[in-house]
């Protein structure tokens, strides 16, 4: 299981990975080739059969689905976005947004408006500002990165498995 586990990773998951944040917001149906394969390959690693569950294999190995890994990655470029550590191109898509009133949410960001909701709302500068703005005050409050991802995982996995 070893062997397996580090080939998939190595070979599978890293392709999975790459530049991933590109396809937020595609339909499902689109994501849905990207996930037969990380089903098989959760199966391959757990030596399961071809009409055993997939979701039980990703639970069991502490995988994301595709929509929500995508969705993972896309808040940890923006948790670098507002500390400060990702390019500066980036981070001007966060501008925090000004009321004059505090919300217990704390700092919020605004979302631009776009024309195309089948472009311009996967666009970076939208969704990544719009996902912040969702997640819960503990997880933004974070400080370094690793406990961030830490608790996000913990979040999002909650929200795929529910």
């Amino acid at each position: 299981m070893v062997d397996s586990l580090v080939l998939v990773h190595s070979l599978v998951m890293s392709h999975l990975d790459y530049c991933c944040t590109l396809l937020y917001g595609l339909p499902d149906c689109s994501l849905a080739r990207l996930q037969r394969v990380q089903n098989f390959a959760a199966r391959l690693i757990l030596n399961r059969r071809k009409f055993d569950s997939a979701t039980q294999s990703l639970k069991e190995l502490h995988w994301l689905p595709i929509k929500f890994r995508i969705l993972f990655r896309l808040l940890c470029l923006a948790f670098k976005c507002v500390n400060g550590t990702a390019p500066r191109y980036l981070c001007e898509y966060f501008i925090y947004s000004t009321t004059g009133y505090s919300l217990r949410s704390g700092p919020t960001f605004t979302v631009p408006r776009t024309r195309t909701r089948r472009h311009g709302d996967r666009a970076f500068s939208v969704a990544g500002p719009r996902e912040w703005n969702k997640l819960p005050l503990n997880i933004k409050a974070c400080t370094s990165l690793t406990t961030f991802k830490g608790k996000l995982k913990t979040h999002i996995f909650a929200l795929a498995y529910q």
